[in-house]
């Protein structure tokens, strides 16, 4: 359950065109994961290389596949791929400016995600650096932040606790934690979503989500900045159907996303066992919440004679109708995204792609904007 969590890494071998799985020797090569969206390559030697070859056997045309493997296969890949020659290490010559990587041993710095730290000026007592490039700079602090986390980790009160943040080079700042979840240490259950005071509700696997286990300060410290945040932002899923809920709560109550504004809700006092909170950061919040409008105002308007869109600069601009750029209806093609362009002057055909966030509207709506964007003529294309 939390394993994949505490691990440094997860390894895996890949297999072009998926043959000859069950025996590594048949790989294309090893790969380390931190966790989503972060792969290496080893290419021997101790050398580690950024790839893409996890994801790309991911894409839709790939017939590539890969799967985790045992210490015993990562040994024999290991020697594999040292075998094949020397391996070339990256130059860091007139590498600066993103401060040092340190090492306890002179032999690590072949790795960079070896380093203990990241640091500004070298001290007496960092006896093995490299220098860094700026954009190396945030990046390696969130794996040396990680990784000691990692190594350190331990049950709290019978439980795994982990904070989740938004991007993985938030690590270096707990202060940018959204959330606080939990798993018991015995594997025996499910995981949990922090709420308030002693309250946990249940929660989901954070399996796509940058996760950092955090020890007992660390865990009254997120817990500190959830409680006291202006506003915090929930997807509550309603049992093992698609209904959910998109939930903000300030000091004022509980409120539920309805259409394009908002609605009381008392979903947390109504929790069922089967039911799944997921705390979001705002960033987070926002994409689920257009999401759901979206999903909800297709469905609503579909079967209409007419399929109209507005569009807007952003998806935030979506729930203010003053914040209009254009409108366009789209055409019954079943192959192509065609659209008509609405002008003052009638419709005007577009092949070409319409930029901007597009909101599915009601006829009764589409008239009501042509009139504010006729009557203001701000018509933004």
């Amino acid at each position: 359950m939390f394993q994949p969590y505490l691990a440094e890494y997860r390894y895996y071998a890949l297999f072009r065109d998926g043959h000859g799985m069950s025996d590594v020797g048949n790989s294309e090569g090893l790969y380390r994961s931190l966790g989503p969206y972060d792969e290496q390559k080893y290419v021997g030697r101790g050398v580690w290389q950024s790839s893409n070859g996890l994801s790309k056997s991911r894409d839709r045309d790939s017939y590539d596949d890969y799967r985790e493997v045992s210490a015993v296969e990562l040994e024999r890949l290991e020697r594999l791929a040292d075998d094949m020659g020397s391996a070339r290490v990256e130059s860091r010559d007139g590498a600066q400016g993103g401060g040092y990587a340190v090492f306890r041993h002179e032999a690590d710095v072949i790795d960079l995600r070896s380093a203990y730290a990241v640091v500004d000026e070298l001290l007496p007592e960092h006896g093995f650096a490299v220098p860094l490039w700026p954009f190396e700079r945030d990046e390696l602090a969130a794996v040396v932040a990680l990784l000691t986390a990692r190594r350190r980790a331990e049950p709290v009160d019978g439980h795994h606790h982990f904070a989740v943040f938004d991007a993985f080079n938030d690590f270096v700042t707990l202060d940018r934690a959204h959330s606080l979840i939990r798993c018991p240490a015995d594997g025996d259950g499910k995981w949990e979503t922090f709420l308030h005071g002693d309250r946990w509700v249940p929660g989901t696997d954070p399996r796509s989500g940058h996760v950092l286990p955090v020890a007992h300060d660390e865990i009254l410290r997120v817990k500190q900045l959830r409680e006291n945040a202006e506003t915090r932002y929930f997807e509550v899923q309603l049992g093992t159907n698609t209904r959910r809920e998109v939930v903000r709560r300030t000091a004022s109550g509980d409120e539920a996303v309805d259409d394009l504004g908002w609605r009381p809700t008392d979903v947390f006092e109504r929790l069922r066992p089967d039911w799944q909170v997921e705390e979001l950061g705002e960033r987070g919040f926002r994409g689920v919440r257009y999401a759901r409008v979206l999903l909800a105002r297709s469905a609503r308007f579909r079967g209409e004679p007419h399929s109209y869109q507005a569009f807007f600069s952003g998806q935030d601009d979506v729930y203010d109708f003053a914040l209009v750029r254009f409108l366009a209806r789209r055409l019954p093609n079943p192959y192509e995204l065609e659209y008509e362009l609405w002008t003052p002057d009638g419709w005007e055909y577009r092949a070409d792609r319409l930029h901007g966030t597009p909101l599915p509207i009601s006829e009764e709506e589409f008239h009501r904007l042509a009139e504010l964007l006729r009557d203001t003529g701000r018509l933004r294309r």
